[in-house]
């Protein structure tokens, strides 16, 4: 049976001993062996930090200060901004890591830079590929996936799931959208990630994943994999997991729990349940969502010669603040030209 920990903090951000709290009930000794290589992937989207949208740098630093107990060969890595926004050191000194790093003894890791391979296999019965980092399918002994519970205007929802398409290593990875949710589960079950621990210290409710509105919510959510730790959130938001493609594809795939009986929490969720989180999709997310799945779609909005000077005309007209709210609704327009590719 999968194991979850949710509790709350103290209001002032993740601690080390809200981790260790989290990953003792999880027995995590036994899925961090002594001196293993311990890759961490958080959620950094955005070049300097946002709540709600990336990962606080305190939760970061919380947690590679308490696996550290357990090992010196910790490496913490993302790839760079979709769409060439933004290079992944670029996140890292916009998030402070730099010298959380130095201090720590951690390793940095573009995931762009290094080599990769293609990795092929049936999900859901249809033949799926995904290329990722080599360091990462051969390298690493265990991989903690980190990242912040919101909303998604393309996805339904990123979580435990979602984070790890940032492994992808191109920055063009939006091209690979129209076969998001059996990618997804593909790149997890290369991946196996054995520890997911979301920073709940904001929630994204609305418009996700770069805008919309930041909850304080002020919790911890861990657990022994990526499905249960999910499925807890997903109770926590009020979110159906059967209303998300990819979970269901990943419950069909044997990666998500058919319920909660199937899940050891450690206390009631009851307490954690008050706010139903909902999706506020405006005029141009219906437009990027008929992108997003649709491959025909997805290449012209990308690959055509008149993709550029489609883009450059859209952030003309959203400079205009009537036209930018008619367009995005009440969450606006993603904060930079090139930023609605990041994930």
């Amino acid at each position: 049976m999968s194991r979850v920990f949710i509790g709350r903090t103290a209001g002032e951000g993740i601690t080390p001993e809200d981790v260790a709290r989290a990953l003792d009930w999880l027995n995590w000794e036994r899925i961090i062996p002594s001196g293993a290589s311990v890759f961490i992937k958080p959620n950094l989207t955005w070049p300097e930090h946002r709540p709600g949208v990336t990962t606080t740098p305190k939760a970061m630093e919380a947690v590679l200060t308490v696996v550290r107990e357990r090992t010196r060969r910790i490496f913490l890595g993302e790839s760079d901004g979709g769409y060439h926004s933004f290079d992944a050191e670029e996140a890292f000194r916009g998030h402070g890591l730099v010298p959380v790093a130095e201090r720590l003894g951690i390793r940095l890791i573009n995931l762009s830079d290094l080599p990769s391979e293609t990795v092929e296999m049936d999900i859901t019965g249809r033949p799926t590929s995904v290329t990722l980092p080599r360091f990462l399918l051969h390298e690493v002994d265990v991989f903690i996936t980190l990242p912040v519970p919101k909303t998604h205007v393309m996805t339904g929802v990123s979580l435990a799931f979602k984070n790890q398409w940032g492994c992808i290593p191109s920055t063009m990875r939006l091209r690979e959208h129209p076969d998001f949710d059996r990618k997804i589960v593909a790149i997890n079950r290369a991946l196996n990630p054995q520890l997911a621990i979301l920073d709940g210290t904001y929630f994204l409710d609305g418009a996700g994943p770069l805008t919309g509105e930041p909850v304080k919510m002020d919790l911890l959510i861990a657990g022994d994999g990526p499905g249960a730790a999910s499925a807890v959130a997903c109770a926590v938001m009020g979110i159906n997991p059967n209303s998300i493609a990819h979970l269901r594809v990943a419950g069909r795939e044997g990666l998500f729990p058919a319920d909660l009986r199937a899940v050891e929490i450690n206390t009631r969720l009851d307490p954690f349940c008050g706010r139903k989180f909902r999706m506020k999709r405006a005029v141009m997310d219906w437009i990027s969502l008929a992108g997003f799945r649709n491959r025909g779609l997805s290449r012209i909005f990308w690959d055509w010669p008149t993709a550029g000077v489609l883009h450059n005309m859209l952030y003309a007209v959203r400079r205009n603040a009537t036209v930018a709210r008619l367009l995005y609704g009440g969450a606006g327009p993603p904060p930079d030209p090139k930023s609605g590719a990041c994930s």
